[in-house]
């Protein structure tokens, strides 16, 4: 009864997140589970100093492990306009992860990342973008503390010559976990969007902000028995929710003061 409640509880509380203005942020990880299927919000409120020129987004994310080292994931956005309370459909991605080292066998884990985003213009007159992405995660575990980083290069495609960027993007959190459903941590994000001119200050953005991430177990867990393997019959765990709550500070002139990250995910 007190699973199906706090279900419903997450539920309602996805609606109303969704009315909220928002930038999503993601940070990876490396490891893969074979058969599980997640799904995964993630949204972030920002104040931009007061100047009003803003953009607010919210994402929605599946995924689901093919085999112990292969994950697929698709994902939505929604995008809101400046002044408006209306959101439209923005954006679709698809990623695909290869694991190389499993974190769960010695603390260590090293997974390889692409992913290719398409977003939609606002005007009609406007062509749609795409953008793919490249890189590494890495992850490793000390005790009770864990440090995990990713790191990309970003780049578009099909785009004109005078709009074109090839740049870099990168995430990183270090987390010390009470116990199995209470941790704390800092997490940071930034971009660089020309290589060509690393020093170019006016286009860097870097957040950074303690976070707080809290774990509940739901109830049985639905995955089929055609995805797992036999010796995993034995250890089938219940569905179990995640969520985090944390506050960004920008340290480059290019990045909003303070950026307030929310999220969930459901792992089945």
């Amino acid at each position: 009864m007190l699973g199906k409640t706090f279900k419903i509880t997450a539920a309602l509380a996805a609606m109303l997140l969704w009315n909220l203005p928002a930038h999503a942020l993601s940070l990876e990880e490396a490891g893969v589970e074979k058969g599980e299927v997640e799904v995964q919000y993630e949204a972030t409120y920002t104040d931009d100093n007061g100047e009003g020129a803003y953009e607010h987004e919210h994402e929605l994310e599946a995924q689901i492990g093919m085999t112990n080292w292969l994950l697929l994931t698709v994902g939505i956005g929604f995008e809101e306009e400046e002044g408006e309370r209306d959101f439209e459909f923005s954006e679709i991605e698809g990623s695909v992860q290869f694991e190389l080292i499993d974190p769960e066998k010695n603390g260590f884990g090293f997974a390889l990342f692409a992913e290719v985003t398409k977003e939609f213009a606002a005007e009609d007159d406007d062509p749609d973008e795409k953008e793919y992405k490249l890189g590494a995660i890495a992850e490793q575990e000390f005790g009770k503390f864990l440090v995990r980083g990713n790191l990309f290069y970003i780049s578009d495609i099909d785009a004109e010559d005078d709009e074109k960027f090839d740049g870099v993007e990168y995430a990183y959190q270090v987390k010390y976990s009470f116990n199995e459903h209470l941790a704390i941590g800092v997490e940071g994000y930034g971009s660089h969007k020309d290589l060509d001119d690393l020093n170019e200050d006016d286009i860097d953005e870097h957040k950074v902000g303690p976070v707080v991430y809290f774990s509940r177990e739901l109830g049985e867990r639905n995955s089929s028995p055609s995805m797992k393997d036999d010796d995993d019959e034995d250890e089938e765990e219940g569905m179990e929710f995640e969520g985090q709550l944390g506050v960004l500070f920008g340290t480059t002139d290019d990045t909003p003061d303070v950026t307030i990250k929310w999220g969930f995910e459901i792992d089945f």
